[in-house]
C-alpha cells in the first residue's frame, strides 16, 4: 500500500514530539529540579531565650543567674559546599544573637541526595553527620502528605519520625504541616565543648533558689558530702519543630523551633535534672516568610511550566500530528490509474508518451527511431 510522503514526514515529527515530551517529563525535569550546586539560602528567625549567666552564677547572684524571656534573633545559613553527581555536601549554620549574652554558633555538615534531600554517605574526609536516609535541612519537591519521612537531629544525633499534621497557608501559599521532636543526651561535640563539664561544689547552694523543690530536697548533707568536687555534669537536649512546607516546591515557608538543654548530675547513684542552661523558642520572621513565599511562587510557576504545561503541550501536538498522518496516509487513486497519488499525471507526460508510441509504430524494426 502506497503512503503519502507528507504523511510519513508529519508522522515522524509527531512521534518525535511524543518522545521528547516523555524525555522532558521523566528525564530532563527531574535532573533540572535537583538541589542546585549554587544553593545559598539565608533565613531570619526571632524569638526569646532562657539563659544561664555563668558570670552571675560564679558571683553567687542567683537572681541574675537565670535570665528569662531574653529577645533573640537567629540567622540560618544553608549553603552547598560541593556537588558530585547526585550527591551534595551542604552546611547548615545557626547563629543566635542575644543582648548581653554570647551564644555558640551551631554548624552542621550533611551529605544529601540532590533529588530526595535524604541523607546519604558522604565523600571520604567530608566530616558529615550520620544522617543516612533522613531529612536534614529541607524537604523535597512535592512533599508527601503522610508520615513517610524521618528527621536527623544533630544535637542528640538521633533519627526521629516526621508526622504530617494537615494543611494551612503561609504567605499566600498552601503548605503541609509537619511536626517532629527529638530528645536524648547531648552528643554534638561542638555543643558539649561550649558547656561546662563540671560545677564547683560550693556553687550548689547558689543554685538552690533556681531548682525545683523536689530537687533541692534530694540534696541532703549526706548526699552533697558524697559528691565529687567539682561536681561532674551531663546534659540532655530536646528539640520540637513545626514546619510549614510549600506543597509544590518543598520550601519551608514558616517554621517554629523550640530547643532546650538541661544540666544533670548523679546524686546517690540517681540521675538528677538540675536546671536548663539554655532554652530557645524562635520562629521565622514575617520578612523571611514573604521572601520564602515569593521564592516558592516563582519556583512553582517554573515547575508548572516545565514539568506540566510543556510536556502536555508537546504530547498533545505530537498525538494530533500522528493522528493526522494516519488519517491522510493513503494517497487518492486517480481515475486513469496512473500517478503517484501525491500529484495527478501531468499533461506533458501524456503528450510525450503518445509521441513515443507513434514513433514505435513508424519504425520498420519495431524499435524506437533514432
Amino acid at each position: 500500500m502506497r503512503i503519502r510522503r507528507s504523511s510519513v514526514i508529519v508522522g515522524t515529527v509527531g512521534i518525535s514530539l511524543l518522545a521528547f515530551a516523555v524525555i522532558l517529563k521523566f528525564v530532563i525535569v527531574p535532573f533540572a529540579t535537583r538541589l542546585p550546586a549554587d544553593t545559598d539560602l539565608t533565613v531570619g528567625y526571632e524569638g526569646t531565650a532562657t539563659l544561664l549567666d555563668n558570670t552571675a552564677l560564679q558571683a553567687g547572684d542567683a537572681r541574675a543567674a537565670l535570665r528569662t524571656d531574653v529577645p533573640i534573633t537567629v540567622d540560618r545559613h544553608v549553603v552547598a559546599l560541593s556537588t558530585d553527581g547526585g550527591t551534595a555536601v551542604i552546611q547548615d549554620s545557626l547563629a543566635v544573637k542575644a543582648t548581653g549574652a554570647k551564644l555558640p554558633t551551631s554548624s552542621y555538615t550533611y551529605a544529601v541526595d540532590r533529588s530526595t534531600l535524604r541523607g546519604v554517605r558522604g565523600p571520604a574526609g567530608a566530616g558529615v553527620e550520620p544522617a543516612e536516609g533522613a531529612l536534614t535541612s529541607a524537604f523535597p519537591i512535592s512533599p508527601a502528605r503522610d508520615d513517610l519521612y524521618t528527621y536527623y537531629d544533630p544535637v542528640t544525633r538521633t533519627v526521629v519520625p516526621v508526622h504530617y499534621s494537615g494543611t494551612d497557608s503561609r504567605g499566600g501559599r498552601k503548605v503541609n504541616i509537619y511536626r517532629f521532636s527529638a530528645e536524648g543526651p547531648v552528643r554534638n561535640a561542638a555543643l558539649l565543648h561550649a558547656l561546662p563539664a563540671a560545677l564547683p561544689k560550693s556553687l550548689l547552694g547558689t543554685l538552690a533558689p533556681l531548682l525545683p523543690a523536689d530537687v533541692v530536697a534530694a540534696f541532703t548533707p549526706t548526699a552533697v558530702a558524697a559528691l565529687a568536687d567539682p561536681v561532674p555534669l551531663t546534659f540532655t537536649a530536646s528539640t520540637d519543630i513545626v514546619a510549614y512546607v510549600d506543597e509544590q516546591t518543598g520550601v519551608a515557608i514558616d517554621q517554629t523551633i523550640a530547643q532546650r538543654v538541661v544540666a544533670h548530675t548523679s546524686l546517690a547513684r540517681q540521675d538528677v535534672a538540675l536546671l536548663p542552661v539554655m532554652a530557645l523558642d524562635f520562629h521565622i520572621t514575617q520578612a523571611s516568610i514573604r521572601d520564602l513565599a515569593h521564592t516558592a511562587s516563582s519556583a512553582g510557576l517554573l515547575l508548572t511550566l516545565v514539568g506540566l504545561v510543556a510536556p502536555l503541550a508537546l504530547a498533545t501536538l505530537g498525538l494530533l500530528l500522528v493522528v493526522y498522518a494516519l488519517v491522510r496516509r493513503s494517497p487518492p487513486v486517480p481515475e486513469n490509474g496512473t500517478g503517484d497519488g501525491d500529484q495527478p499525471p501531468r499533461e506533458t507526460d501524456s503528450v510525450a508518451a503518445a509521441g513515443e508510441a507513434t514513433a514505435t509504430e513508424a519504425s520498420p524494426s519495431g524499435t524506437t527511431a533514432p
